[in-house]
């Protein structure tokens, strides 16, 4: 029985997540996650290179 209503949980929550993935307003915060992720890793890439040059002096 309870597997029943775990199963019938993850049902709701996988069509929950299908309708929010169309849904615009989340495709723009997935779409600016993503892009604020690159931008902290070129950022970190970048910090790390000033280190590494500072440390060559």
């Amino acid at each position: 029985m309870r597997m029943i209503g775990s199963s019938q949980f993850q049902n709701n929550v996988q069509k929950f997540i299908r309708k929010s993935l169309s849904s615009p307003p989340y495709a723009v915060v997935r779409f600016f996650l993503l892009f604020s992720h690159q931008l902290v890793s070129s950022i970190h890439f970048i910090i790390l290179l000033l280190n590494l040059s500072l440390k060559e002096f």
